[in-house]
């Protein structure tokens, strides 16, 4: 997965496991569109390369979207728990 891009001496990295590119000026790519080469050599267009980002930052959305409705249907859980025990030791001491 790409990460990151480098341009004009500036930086932006992710985590250190992902892949980091540069990017090249204008006439490196077909028709003078610049490139990113990753360190695995592989070469993709600018726009390629946030597209391949874009992806991978809805997968990760995704994810932490389906881990927040699986805690928030714990939570749910709790709260009713939690609920019918105090409702309970009301009844109790009444």
């Amino acid at each position: 997965m790409l990460a990151s891009a480098t341009r004009a001496g500036t930086s932006s990295t992710t985590k250190p496991d992902h892949a980091a590119g540069a990017v090249h000026g204008a006439g490196a790519g077909a028709g003078g569109t610049p490139i990113v080469v990753t360190d695995g050599g592989q070469e993709v267009t600018v726009s390629q390369f946030v597209a391949q980002l874009d992806e991978a930052a809805r997968r990760r959305l995704d994810s932490i979207h389906q881990r927040l409705r699986l805690l928030e249907q714990q939570m749910e859980t709790l709260e009713a728990e939690v609920g019918k025990a105090t409702s309970s030791r009301m009844h109790t001491y009444a």
